[in-house]
């Protein structure tokens, strides 16, 4: 499944906010309602289940010199 879309952030609290996909949570279903975020260039939103996955793929990409 493969998405692109911009989503603007809002303001909540000291921090900021973005709304997931319908589509996406819809796809994961309960999965989507916990989610792990990793991040350092990039940010990664991992359904429950996934993290490790996720941060397999962040760490390839590191290792590629594609993150920095």
């Amino acid at each position: 499944m493969g998405i692109k879309l911009y989503r603007t952030t809002y303001k909540l609290g000291s921090s900021r906010a973005v709304t997931l996909p319908l589509a996406w949570c819809e796809y994961y279903g309960k999965r989507a309602d916990k989610v792990t975020i990793l991040g350092n260039s990039l940010l990664v939103i991992a359904p429950e289940g996934l993290e490790n996955a996720a941060q397999a793929l962040i760490e390839q990409f590191e290792n590629r010199g594609n993150l920095k």
